[in-house]
């Protein structure tokens, strides 16, 4: 009876090239570290006519478990229900072969060679371990991917892993998280299902002109924009190419490290895309520190949210250093993550415009008039006639007196408020430059109510200009009594 379908190797083979010919490495090494090994060597030898021969040994005591493996295509495979396996199609070494002139597979359980006559087995065996030997066309340009490939491993703890003679270090730990994931496990008819599984992460500094990269148990998978190398301890959600993960997966990855690495966050990542993607697709599941510590990096320390409704607010806040955050900086998501973590506050709640009320709409408490002092009725009655003068308007004059109301005094619809509270009764029969200042600041407002405007700034020049003149030309009016 003749099989349903046969496999074209030279067509796979043309396919995979444009993996690069060093994912044969990953996948031999995986396949290597998935069993009960200790030790791994691996030797590339460079071979004429540009041909290069790739062994792989392990130590693993059981040696390959079924030679029929090798050559058999999605064989049901013991790893699909162990996450921490990162074996799950039984693919691996069909791939491999598929690009080889020639190869052999010797365990345990005896020999599988693959050459110009096919595939044939023989008696040839290991007493413990296996052996890989693979013999492929390998340009010199490819040789040094190889090279690059097999420094970017992250051999686990346990583990001892050479290539050509030289062991690969196991790389500093900067972090080790604890962390749920999602990941893919084979149910009890052997078919990989996705489901959530606690696991440990691990952060790691790339090495000099490293990329860095999202690893499944020390093997890289992807280059990621993140700073650091980021190592998954279970099965990572893959495509059947292995060499990518879905944007939900890597949002929360992202999510991930934002929160356990958010201050070894520098000022250079805090406006970065993946540092963005993860405050919008996970910003609700960060704490409020985290959020607190991203905004810094990303605003600065001194930061509010344009406040439309006070207009005069954020340009305090703007003078007095603040960046000024506009809607548009921010997604929705954004904007709610840092909203309920307390992370920015409107203009209005931390530069408010005087105003003649409280924050929290109550009125102001007045100075009674029965104890209104001497210099608290000149006051009246000179910001009164020096507001007539200086703006042909007739100003009404009101004094407060509530401690709570955290204002010198506000003007606003020809109205001029001072709080006596603030100032000080002594300050009503002091000095008149102070008083002078004072009225102008605010009789400046007749005209803007920004404080950085032009037209704010050409108001009080032309009041101050205008009352020197008064004074030179009726210094009566500024005398007292």
């Amino acid at each position: 009876m003749q099989s349903w379908f046969e496999v074209d190797k030279d067509g796979l083979a043309k396919l995979l090239e444009r993996r690069g010919k060093q994912f044969i490495l990953y996948e031999l090494v995986q396949n290597a570290w998935d069993e009960a090994t200790t030790v791994v060597d691996i030797q590339l030898q460079r071979l004429p006519n540009e041909e290069a021969r790739l062994t792989v040994i392990d130590d693993n005591p059981a040696g390959f478990k079924n030679l029929a493996h090798a050559f058999t295509l999605f064989a049901e495979s013991d790893k699909k229900g162990d996450a921490e396996k990162r074996g799950r199609f039984n693919l691996g070494e069909k791939l491999v072969l598929s690009l080889c002139t020639a190869a052999s597979v010797t365990s345990t359980k005896g020999q599988v060679v693959f050459d110009d006559n096919g595939r044939h087995e023989t008696d040839i065996a290991t007493p413990h371990g296996s052996v890989f030997v693979a013999t492929l066309p390998l340009t010199k340009e490819e040789f040094g991917d190889f090279d690059e490939a097999a420094r970017r491993l992250m051999p686990p703890a346990g583990i001892v892993t050479r290539y050509n003679g030289i062991k690969l270090e196991t790389r500093p730990v900067l972090n080790r998280i604890e962390v749920i994931l999602p990941t893919e496990l084979g149910d009890p008819g052997g078919v990989l299902r996705p489901t959530t599984r606690k696991t440990v992460v691990e952060i790691a500094d790339p090495l000099d002109g490293e990329p860095a990269a999202l690893y499944e148990m020390g093997i890289p998978v992807v280059e990621v924009d993140m700073p650091w190398h980021v190592n998954v301890g279970q099965k990572i959600p893959l495509n059947m190419d292995r060499d990518n993960v879905k944007p939900s997966y890597l949002g929360k990855v992202r999510a991930v490290v934002a929160e356990n690495m958010a201050e070894q966050l520098s000022n250079e990542s805090a406006n970065s895309a993946w540092l963005r993607d993860a405050i919008n697709r996970h910003g609700d599941e960060m704490s409020p520190e985290t959020i607190n510590r991203l905004a810094n990096l990303r605003f600065g320390e001194k930061r509010v949210i344009y406040d439309p409704n006070d207009p005069e607010a954020n340009a305090l806040a703007a003078a007095r250093g603040y960046t000024v955050i506009h809607g548009g900086a921010m997604g929705k998501a954004e904007w709610k993550a840092f909203r309920d973590a307390g992370a920015i506050l409107p203009s209005s709640q931390v530069t408010p415009s005087p105003k003649p009320f409280k924050a929290s709409g109550e009125t102001l408490r007045l100075q009674d008039e029965d104890k209104l002092t001497d210099g608290m009725q000149w006051f009246r009655v000179y910001a009164m006639m020096i507001g007539h003068w200086l703006m042909g308007v007739d100003v009404t004059v009101r004094l407060a007196n509530d401690p709570t109301w955290h204002f010198m005094g506000c003007y606003g619809g020809r109205q001029l408020t001072i709080n006596v509270a603030k100032v000080g009764k002594k300050w009503f029969d002091g000095p008149l430059a102070p008083i002078n200042e004072f009225l102008i600041h605010e009789y400046g407002h007749e005209y803007s109510g920004n404080h950085l405007s032009d037209e704010y700034h050409d108001a009080l020049c032309r009041l101050g200009g205008k009352l020197s003149q008064l004074a030179l030309d009726q210094p009566d009016l500024f005398k007292r009594g």
